[in-house]
Formats: structure tokens, sequence, C-alpha cells
């Protein structure tokens, strides 16, 4: 590469940079070059392994034969939803669990009467059964109170 200034304004310094700079280039290019060749070389070998080695046929083969499983059991599932579709399945299955939530919504009605029926009829044993609730509830935090003293004193101790 010839060593000249092609711009007279540039000083010796920035003549000199712009030289370095454009030989680190041209060093640059050469090393991609370098790499590309060697790459290359590596690419050729790895085809010629995989093919003496029969590697992309085998995988050919491998990929028709998924296809072909994918392509049966698509037609299978298209065979058994038409078979469902045609008996009636679908819609007699959709129809039970509508009928059962049906079903279920008046049992619950049905119930909601009865009770309300039931504390209308015994306004008093509907009271008296709370308040029994109430005091075993009340009875029952202050057992469990004293029996967590106890065992607190019997630990302590």
């Amino acid at each position: 590469m010839k060593n000249y200034n092609p711009n007279p304004n540039l000083s010796s310094q920035e003549a000199r940079i712009h030289q370095l700079n454009a030989n680190q280039t041209v060093a640059t290019i050469q090393n991609i070059s370098k790499n590309i060749r060697e790459h290359s070389s590596q690419m050729r070998q790895t085809m010629k392994a995989l093919r003496e080695s029969g590697a992309i046929p085998e995988i050919a083969f491998a990929i028709r034969e998924s296809s072909f499983a994918v392509r049966d059991i698509v037609k299978d599932i298209n065979e058994t939803t038409q078979e469902l579709k045609k008996k009636g399945i679908v819609n007699d299955t959709a129809s039970a669990v509508e009928n059962t939530l049906k079903s279920a919504e008046e049992s619950l009605v049905t119930v909601k009467q009865l009770s309300d029926v039931a504390q209308k009829a015994t306004p008093y044993t509907t009271r008296v059964v709370k308040e029994s609730l109430e005091t075993a509830r009340k009875e029952t935090g202050h057992v469990t109170g004293k029996v967590v003293k106890s065992i607190k004193n019997k630990v302590e101790a």
C-alpha cells in the first residue's frame, strides 16, 4: 500500500492516524476473508460427513413417517367427532347437564322454602336452638381458655 497523503490540509499526525485506520481496516478485511474460507471449508466437510453417514435420508424418512402418523391421527379424530355428532352424544350430554342444573336449582328453592316454613312454624324452637348454640360456643371458649392456662402453668412449672 502506498504511503501518501491524499489531503494536503492534514497534519502529519492526522495523516499517520488516517493511515493506521486504513491499515487496520485492511487487516480486518483480510481476517474476515480468512474466516470465511475456514468456515466454508468446515461446511463442505460437514456436508460430506452428513452425506456419507446417510443422516440426511434418515431424517427425511423420519419426517415422512411422522407426517403419515399425524395424518392418520387427524383422520381418526375427524371420524370420531363425526360419529359423536351423528349419534347426538354431544347434544344429549349438554341436555343432561342442563336438566341436572335445573333440577338442582329447583331443589334449592324447595329447601329454602322448607327452611322458611320451619322457621315460621317453630319460632320458639329456632330461637332456643340459636341461644343454645351461642351458649355452647361461649362455654367452649371458656373451657378452652382454662385448658390452655392449665397447660401453660404445667409447662412453666
